[in-house]
């Protein structure tokens, strides 16, 4: 599908500043001189009216009381409104100016209501099948744990055609670049980061050869997540080649408290029957082509059949959000039904269990993938394994997580030994004591970077998603994963995480607690802005 010469210029007129990295640092640089420049101003006309008048003291003071009221009345966690009030309280104008910018994890009325209004009049394609949640009713447990996971994601349960687990970032692509080269009809590709190396010009290549066979190629990338190693002329290599391309919420003057919330979604999709979503970004460390922090272990799922249509919807709603423009939906449907029809991917004797892929994102009041891992984590009965970069939670999944272990569950936790950001490791590692003295196991991966992020449960459930376990990903960034049920790849994934123990250091609560006391009281320190992170 050819896209029109006035089409390529517009798409690359309207990133015009995306194409060079030195105009978006600018205009952070100039943004953050705003800011201090502001606080400067508020600060000396407060130290001014304070000389000046009994009445001005008293009207800073009852900003700050609102600023904090308002705070308290948030459905927000309890831990970020103390750690927000304490910074208000300690230091007023600038802590309410940042809260301003930088604070809101909710969207703007005039956002909120754009999203809502796409998921709405889409919700019909969703497919929800009401049979397929019924073939299991027999298990009430988890009949009413698939029941509460698909009316809080608000994506259907499909009976599983193909599930593929991939142990490494290696693996993952040899997959992924056989998979685009066999593409017939559309190609889409949503990332939160894509920086430029071997990888990227193997995918690009991939992209270049595809499209000049016909196939309709869409392209979405997250500017911050780029922002720092963007292969250059990204665009004009893709537009030009009649790729269409997106940069999600890209940095500009008029800055508000939308600029937290990140595209972190890794979504491919094939011809609407093959989906792949995981930790991965197109980068080297990804695949171990460059050593960055030590060996990086990573990996992510494929789903083939009618289950890759989540993927398709979740990737299409972003696109007509960003491009403000109705997106054919039933076109890319119907391509869907043609391929399962063409290569007769139906349900075989071979498959078995069943798949939930889904989304999250800010305009989810439900807050769909913490409260999935909560579910998750309340209902096991026999062991929780958890692969994570980050450990930053609130009081609820903690608390999840310790009364299991205190109940008797194996629970066990992997994180990172060599980071890739040391404060959060120094804030992660300040939930160690905790966890240990509740008798949840943790273990750093000694060769380097942990950036899977997985949960696996009683070898029945499991979940491979994108999400961090820390407050970004589980209220602010627009995430996905995909949940699997009874497929068989849960033993994959168990023993994947098993074997990673070998490579492990266990975390022994006696030798934690002896730690010297600059670190313990550095960790303590830093753990009071952990929802900050």
């Amino acid at each position: 599908m050819e896209i029109k010469e006035k089409d390529l210029k517009r798409q690359i007129n309207k990133h015009k500043g995306e194409t060079n990295i030195f105009v978006t640092i600018f205009k952070i640089l100039i943004f953050v001189v705003l800011i201090g420049i502001q606080i400067l101003v508020y600060f000396t006309l407060y130290k001014a009216t304070k000389g000046i008048s009994e009445y001005a003291i008293t009207l800073f003071f009852v900003i700050k009381l609102f600023v904090i009221a308002y705070l308290l009345y948030r459905n927000d966690s309890l831990a970020y409104k103390v750690t927000w009030i304490l910074i208000i309280v300690f230091l007023p104008i600038a802590g309410i100016l940042l809260y301003i910018f930088l604070g809101s994890n909710k969207l703007g009325s005039k956002k909120f209501k754009s999203l809502r209004k796409i998921d709405d009049e889409t919700e019909y394609l969703s497919e929800k099948d009401l049979s397929c949640i019924e073939e299991i009713k027999d298990d009430k447990l988890k009949y009413n744990q698939i029941n509460y996971i698909t009316n809080v994601t608000g994506y259907p349960l499909y009976n599983n055609e193909n599930v593929e687990y991939f142990n490494l970032g290696e693996k993952f692509f040899d997959n992924l670049k056989k998979d685009l080269i066999m593409a017939k009809k559309y190609i889409l590709l949503e990332f939160f980061m894509i920086s430029k190396g071997k990888l990227w010009e193997e995918i690009l290549q991939i992209l270049k050869q595809k499209s000049s066979e016909g196939i309709k190629i869409t392209v979405i990338y997250d500017s911050i997540g780029s922002l720092l190693n963007r292969p250059k002329n990204i665009i004009q290599d893709l537009v030009n080649n009649n790729i269409e391309v997106y940069v999600f919420n890209p940095f500009n003057y008029c800055i508000n408290s939308y600029i937290n919330h990140r595209d972190h979604r890794k979504i491919i999709v094939i011809d609407g029957i093959v989906g792949y979503t995981g930790g991965i970004n197109i980068a080297d460390e990804y695949v171990n082509l460059i050593n960055k922090h030590g060996h990086w272990k990573d990996g992510g799922i494929k789903v083939v059949g009618k289950c890759a249509w989540s993927y398709t919807l979740m990737f299409l709603r972003n696109l007509q959000g960003l491009s403000k423009n109705n997106v054919n939906y039933q076109w890319y449907k119907d391509i869907r039904d043609e391929q399962l029809k063409a290569n007769k991917m139906r349900n075989t004797s071979e498959s078995k269990g069943y798949v939930i892929s889904f989304s999250d994102g800010p305009e989810n009041m439900k807050n769909p993938t913490e409260n999935v891992y909560i579910e998750l984590i309340n209902k096991a009965k026999d062991y929780i394994y958890i692969n994570t970069p980050y450990f930053i939670v609130d009081e609820s999944l903690l608390t999840a997580l310790i009364n299991s272990a205190r109940s008797g569950v194996d629970v066990r936790i992997v994180l990172p030994h060599i980071p890739d950001k040391k404060i959060v490791q120094k804030v992660t590692r300040s939930f160690y004591e905790v966890l240990l003295e509740a008798g949840v196991k943790i273990y750093e991966y000694r060769p380097g970077f942990m950036h899977l992020k997985s949960i696996v449960i009683d070898d029945e459930i499991s979940m491979i998603s994108t999400a961090n376990l820390d407050y970004r990903s589980l209220h602010l960034n627009y995430e996905c994963g995909s949940i699997v049920y009874n497929t068989g790849i849960e033993k994959n994934i168990r023993e994947d995480f098993m074997k990673t123990l070998q490579d492990c250091i266990e975390i022994d609560l006696d030798s934690w607690k002896r730690r010297n006391l600059c670190s313990r009281a550095s960790d303590a320190i830093l753990s009071a802005f952990a929802p900050l992170l």
